[in-house]
């Protein structure tokens, strides 16, 4: 019995010492030196893509920063939002057609404007050696009250019950007689496909500021019968950037429509481009997704999948925009009441916003990213919750230096990547020891009385 409570505190210290033990590089499978200069007391860098397909936990767990004694420095990551949207501001821009005005032929004609205050236009009229002519092939907008540069503009025309595509070219003028080209070709689309309608309507301008604009067909078609013209003067808000990856997409011979691709690790994909196999496609596509191969498949984002030759220009769906998410399997489920999406494969493209890293550079340098590891803890006294309260209050007082993560070196290989056999994290090793030595404590007591029941027999 006295050996039994020997082993007991043998125990106990072990264990104590296990929840003293921080984090060492050789944790870990792979680490980065982070080059750092000055003597600043912050830094961060954004997370490189090597990481993401390392690590094996989607919150990032099983990563760490360490200073050159080796010792845990305080750290924290988040990843980066898009800015929260902008209420745009819209002003509706005075329209004037200008009946039989046509770019080439701008030698026979003569255009009479009428300005009021502010440079205003008050009206438009087209004189031509020949009779009047009263097909509309451009329009003017007077944006001569604006003092801030068009994001966009959004127009409104006559609907067709056929439905209408249009080229329109854009050029802007501060006086209506020099004319620079603004945007070569804009398609505008309005078409109906079953329950589907695509819409174009808005050019995009990129930033413009002048006073008058003059829209007019590319060729010799007559351009949509425009009935008004809003201009987006505040950007909805910049669009963060994005690290892109190409995946390769597999057909799954279950199901027709089906196709299977997987991400190369654990990135917060939040963005899905998808290039159709053959032109002139118009699919409904449906996106799943699963963190492993035993877990049940996630509906997603339904969407319009197109790519139109439409007058020589090609168009093509936007970014899918999804929930960012870690999971590594996905699937596209392709609408076949269409057609499907012919032969050949779609080309996919996954889209994320990598996290940044910010760290304390405590000790000397250089300080090292340590990651990947099967280890089911956090990262010892790394990640907390301290720092990461301080970084958002003090966000708006300071200023981190940028910190270039080097290229990749090997710490204990992609063995250090398998999760342990027996967990060696604190408290679960003192769980099962203690199981353990209950378990070999009973055994030892059932085999005590058995040898005193069978000496008592004798």
């Amino acid at each position: 019995m006295r050996c039994l409570w020997i082993t007991i505190t043998c125990l106990l210290l072990i264990s104590h010492n296990a929840l003293a033990r921080d984090s060492r590089p050789g944790d870990f499978a792979f680490g980065m030196s982070l080059q750092t200069g000055g003597t600043a007391a912050l830094y961060q860098f954004t997370l490189p893509d090597n990481v993401y397909r390392t690590v094996t936990r989607s919150d990032l767990g099983d990563l760490c920063v360490f200073n050159s004694q080796g010792e845990v420095v305080p750290f924290t990551h988040s990843r980066i939002f898009a800015p929260a949207p902008v209420s745009p501001e819209f002003r509706k821009i005075n329209l004037f057609p200008v009946p039989g005005y046509r770019l080439e032929e701008t030698g026979s004609v003569s255009l009479s404007v009428k300005k009021g205050e502010g440079d205003s236009i008050i009206s438009v009229e087209t004189a031509t050696p020949r009779a009047r002519q009263t097909r509309i092939t451009a329009y003017l907008l007077d944006a001569s009250a604006l003092k801030v540069p068009l994001a966009d503009l959004a127009l409104e025309w006559e609907e067709q019950p056929e439905g209408m595509v249009a080229k329109l070219r854009v050029e802007g003028s501060d006086n209506l007689e020099d004319w620079t080209l603004l945007v070569p070709s804009a398609v505008l689309i309005n078409l109906r496909y079953g329950d589907h309608r695509l819409e174009r309507r808005v050019i995009e301008m990129n930033g413009a500021k002048m006073k008058y604009y003059r829209l007019s067909s590319t060729g010799s078609a007559e351009p949509p019968k425009l009935i008004s013209a809003v201009a987006r003067l505040t950007s909805s808000g910049t669009e963060v950037p994005r690290h892109w990856a190409n995946v390769t997409a597999t057909p799954r011979s279950s199901r027709t429509g089906d196709y299977l691709f997987t991400t190369s690790g654990l990135m917060p994909v939040d963005r899905i481009r998808v290039r159709l196999p053959q032109e002139n496609t118009l699919v409904q596509a449906t996106f799943f997704s699963r963190a492993t191969e035993r877990d049940p498949w996630k509906p997603g984002t339904s969407t319009l999948l197109y790519r139109l030759r439409i007058k020589g220009e090609e168009l093509t769906s936007p970014d899918i925009a999804l929930p960012a998410s870690s999971d590594r399997y996905r699937l596209m489920r392709i609408d076949q009441s269409g057609g499907g999406i012919g032969k050949g494969l779609p080309l996919m493209e996954l889209g994320w916003v990598p996290a940044k890293i910010l760290f304390l550079a405590r000790g000397s340098g250089p300080f090292q990213l340590a990651y990947g590891s099967g280890r089911p803890e956090n990262c010892a006294r790394g990640g907390n919750a301290l720092f990461r309260q301080f970084s958002d209050q003090q966000k708006e007082s300071f200023v981190a230096e940028a910190a270039v993560p080097g290229p990749p070196v090997v710490l204990s290989g992609k063995t250090a990547l398998r999760r342990p056999m027996i967990p060696y994290d604190a408290k679960t090793a003192v769980l099962w020891s203690l199981l353990l030595l209950g378990v070999g404590f009973l055994a030892w007591m059932a085999l005590r009385l058995h040898q005193q029941m069978k000496g008592e027999k004798i």
